[in-house]
């Protein structure tokens, strides 16, 4: 798969330049890996070095080449490596319409104007209202793109109406097992956890609210607990410690895991819990989503823009209006006591998550409007 006459996919790293290893399983990582997975690709990740890629483990045949250079070098750097490497570059894929991609692209289109370039958005309405779509470098470097597409079909409409110029695509961000053991999610080893996952304690994911409703309806549903997987905001601590001031009978139902990188350990949190549930402020279309989903969770969810199809219009899930604790505390309150809810939506929730959030058929569909094929 790795000869020289297959193409080379690039994923770039925009404005900054630095990965980090929780990207590899994202789209930044997963739609070269994938193109190299399904048709032999061969696939790299150019940017700057943030530390260590465990997850590289999990992929083989994936390739990261690292400029080691400053944030501030970064710009200059990746368009002298372009010139010294396009012959590899085959197709490109770029993260998001930021100005920084223009010199690249448009060199990029002086020296290969054969290869194909896929522009991703994973983004939301408000950064997407903000974007000056009519400036000549934003028309100009999307009129280069082959394809754009964007993660949430909330988005993908607003933007096909605002932008008009180019077809936007919808391409999720979905779910690929790299851990080599099947997933292993059944309605019968469910237990009464609400789980979330994320970065704990920002103000982006909104994590109290969570805690709040659970603190609000917990007497009611004495035997459920709440897990929470992810670093901790150092910001957040004295949060934490306030919480178990107020609520001291909630330490032992309330729990915080910690980052877990290891996949196989964090699809087991998955496979444990009845309940996903994301609080969030803002997002695109978060890739935990997907992986709750595949492993048969009821999603509660804050009104994102993705919120629709992450629950498939409430299928597979309810909402709720952001930061309104008390509209959550209600769900929870209605829907945890409720068995017959989780046994008939968990193979409902399986069906959806294969026909619309598995890897292999979104790059399929993605190759196919880059390739015709």
């Amino acid at each position: 798969m790795d000869n020289k006459n297959t193409p080379g996919v690039w994923g770039v790293s925009p404005t900054h330049g630095a990965w980090f290893n929780q990207e590899l399983m994202k789209d930044c990582g997963m739609i070269p890996y994938m193109l190299h997975r399904v048709y032999g690709f061969r696939p790299t990740m150019l940017g700057r070095k943030s530390g260590e890629y465990p997850y590289l483990k999990l992929m083989p045949g994936m390739r990261m080449e690292f400029l080691p250079v400053s944030e501030y070098e970064y710009h200059g750097a990746k368009i002298r490596f372009l010139q010294s490497h396009f012959e590899e570059m085959d197709m490109l894929v770029l993260y998001g319409p930021y100005y920084p991609y223009s010199d690249f692209l448009r060199e990029y289109r002086k020296l290969r104007p054969d290869g194909k370039v896929y522009m991703s958005l994973d983004m939301n309405s408000i950064w997407a209202a903000g974007i000056a779509w009519t400036d000549h470098w934003f028309i100009e470097m999307l009129d280069s793109c082959d394809v754009v597409a964007t993660s949430c079909r909330k988005v993908q409409e607003h933007l096909n109406r605002s932008w008009g110029r180019w077809p936007i695509h919808y391409i999720p961000n979905g779910f690929y097992n790299l851990t080599g053991q099947p997933v292993n999610a059944t309605p019968q080893q469910k237990e009464n956890i609400l789980l979330t996952v994320g970065r704990i304690g920002t103000e982006q994911k909104a994590n109290h609210v969570l805690l709040e409703a659970f603190a609000a309806v917990h007497t009611e549903i004495p035997d459920w607990q709440v897990h929470l997987v992810g670093r901790i905001d150092d910001a957040f601590l004295p949060y934490i410690d306030q919480y178990f001031a107020r609520y001291p009978q909630l330490r032992d139902k309330v729990f915080f895991k910690g980052l877990i990188e290891d996949k196989a350990e964090l699809y087991a949190q998955y496979a444990r819990a009845k309940i996903f549930a994301l609080t969030s402020v803002l997002e695109g279309a978060p890739n935990v989503a997907a992986e709750a989903l595949f492993h048969g969770c009821y999603t509660v969810i804050s009104a994102i823009d993705a919120a629709g199809d992450i629950t498939n219009d409430g299928l597979c899930g309810r909402e709720f209006p952001i930061g309104d604790v008390g509209a959550l505390a209600a769900i929870l309150k209605e829907i945890c006591p409720d068995d017959a809810l989780f046994r008939d939506t968990f193979p409902k929730t399986i069906a959806y998550a294969n026909d619309c959030f598995d890897w292999e058929k979104i790059i399929k569909r993605l190759h196919g409007l880059l390739y015709g094929e």
